[in-house]
This record gives C-alpha cells, sequence and structure tokens, in this order.
C-alpha cells in the first residue's frame, strides 16, 4: 500500500457532482460558485449540504438571505463552470460575463440557472461549522427539472491540468 499526504489522496476521490450555489445580495443581484463538496443529508425533511469556505463571497450572501440555489449543471454549461469556479463574485459579475440565463424561482427569491438540469430552491435550515468551511443545509421548498439533459460530473484533470467533466 502506497502512502503520501492525505491531501494528494483526497484530491483522487474522484468522480464528484459539481453544482452551481447561488444566492443574492441585499439588492437581490445574484452571484455564486461551484461547489464539489455537496450532498442529500435527508428525505424527510428533504435536505441538502454544501461546503463552502469560510472567507467566500457566497457564504456570505447565504448568511444575509437565508436562502440559496443548488442548480446540477450539464454540458452545455460546462464554459460557465469554469468561469463560476475560477472568479471571485465580489470581483466580477458571473452572470454578466458568462451570460448564463436565469429563471424566475417559485418560492425563494434567489433565481435558478435557466438552462441547469435541476435546480433545488433551499432555505437556510442550519449551519455547521467544519474546519476552514462551513456546510451550510438547505430544506428544499421546490424543485425543477429540464428535461433530456444529463448530469455533469467533475472527473479531476488531466495530465496538462484541463478539468475532465463527463455527462451521466
Amino acid at each position: 500500500m502506497e502512502s503520501r499526504e492525505i491531501s494528494e489522496f483526497i484530491q483522487l476521490f474522484k468522480p464528484e457532482s459539481c453544482v452551481f450555489v447561488i444566492s443574492v445580495d441585499e439588492n437581490n443581484k445574484p452571484s455564486g460558485m461551484i461547489a464539489g463538496w455537496n450532498m442529500r443529508c435527508s428525505s424527510d425533511p428533504p435536505l441538502f449540504a454544501v461546503s463552502l469556505q469560510k472567507k467566500g463571497n457566497t457564504q456570505r450572501l447565504i448568511r444575509q438571505s437565508k436562502e440559496f440555489v443548488i442548480a446540477v449543471p450539464n454540458k452545455a454549461l460546462e464554459e460557465a463552470l469554469l468561469v463560476f469556479g475560477s472568479k471571485h463574485g465580489n470581483e466580477v459579475d458571473k452572470f454578466k460575463e458568462t451570460g448564463l440565463k436565469t429563471a424566475e424561482a417559485k418560492m425563494i427569491k434567489v433565481p435558478l440557472i435557466k438552462d441547469a438540469t435541476l435546480n433545488f430552491e433551499c432555505k437556510l435550515h442550519k449551519e455547521v461549522e467544519a474546519g476552514d468551511h462551513i456546510i451550510f443545509i438547505g430544506e428544499v421548498v421546490y424543485g425543477h427539472k429540464n428535461e433530456n439533459k444529463k448530469v455533469l460530473l467533475n472527473f479531476g484533470r488531466d495530465k496538462e491540468g484541463n478539468r475532465l467533466f463527463k455527462e451521466y
């Protein structure tokens, strides 16, 4: 059995789902990020969790608004994923830069990503401190599905450092 630094082995734990996490500021302007650390955590009530860095813009917006959207991407959103995963929302308008289209949510102020495979409207249920991250647990109050769209998974990077996304 091979031994290495823990961080190297954690990076090998792929594939992982990668989702957009969207929230809004005090003026209802949306911003968001990509989160690879996410999961369903309860059926009754329906709860979904995302783990975000404590210093990030999106965690601040979720704390202020008490709402967020989990949007599950597909291949058509790959370029937007790269922007949302590499730029900071307090420095650039990611929606403007990517041209990502939004749609109105039914139960919350945070917009949906129109072309995402799935959108989950979440109201903040609980926060859990987790080292350098905060786990935000949202109660799913409404869901949306785009028919005939697959889910995009993150398989890590190739030898040149390019992201490897595949649909399932």
